[in-house]
């Protein structure tokens, strides 16, 4: 696993893009919740495992997390 040389940037990020492996559903999960978190101040760490899975917020953070990890596809 490749890590990255900043806690601003998520190990699991430098990893997916610096060997072009697809990311498991643990990378997306953390990486979206950090992503959603880090959006708004006032949000709790605790408070991304609360969200519905259908939350129009939590949808938007993992398919964000999914274009950072692994691309838009577009070339």
């Amino acid at each position: 696993m490749v890590f990255s040389a900043t806690p601003l940037v998520p190990d699991q990020l430098v990893d997916c893009v610096a060997t072009g492996r697809m990311p498991t559903a643990a990378d997306l999960d953390h990486v979206a919740a950090r992503m959603w978190r880090e959006g708004a101040a006032h949000r709790s760490a605790f408070s991304w495992g609360e969200l519905p899975a259908t939350a129009a917020d939590r949808i938007l953070a993992l398919r964000s997390a999914a274009v950072a990890l692994q691309g838009s596809g577009l070339r």
